[in-house]
């Protein structure tokens, strides 16, 4: 439970801090965005070598707040809500290497156990 919660966190302060370097426009179209996803999978792995380690359940609150981060930034700019399906979608994918390195360093951790 407490890696589920230092992942929303983690999540939280990356995406937030990458929505203040982004505004006003969308968190897709500024080069800040890629730095603050490299360390996002970095910090999945990393939530993976806990020993309480759910690297599905992490992953994906990690992620989690760039939905809010999106939405808020989407909606100041006033744009509309119809491409959120491709958002998720998108987030979904970008979320994959984080996911894969999570399992990887859980796999790992179990091996030397």
């Amino acid at each position: 439970m407490r890696n589920a919660i230092l992942a929303l966190v983690l999540g939280t302060a990356l995406w937030s801090v990458a929505g203040w370097l982004a505004h006003p426009r969308e968190l897709w179209d500024v080069p800040a965005f890629w730095p603050v996803w490299g360390l996002a999978i970095l910090c999945a792995g990393a939530l993976g070598l806990a020993r309480d380690s759910r690297p599905l359940r992490d992953t994906g609150l990690l992620f989690l707040p760039i939905f809010g981060v999106l939405t808020i930034s989407t909606l100041h700019s006033g744009g509309g809500a119809n491409l959120l399906p491709l958002g998720i979608v998108a987030v979904a994918v970008l979320a994959l290497p984080g996911l894969a390195l999570a399992w990887l360093a859980q796999r790992l951790t179990a091996a030397r156990r």
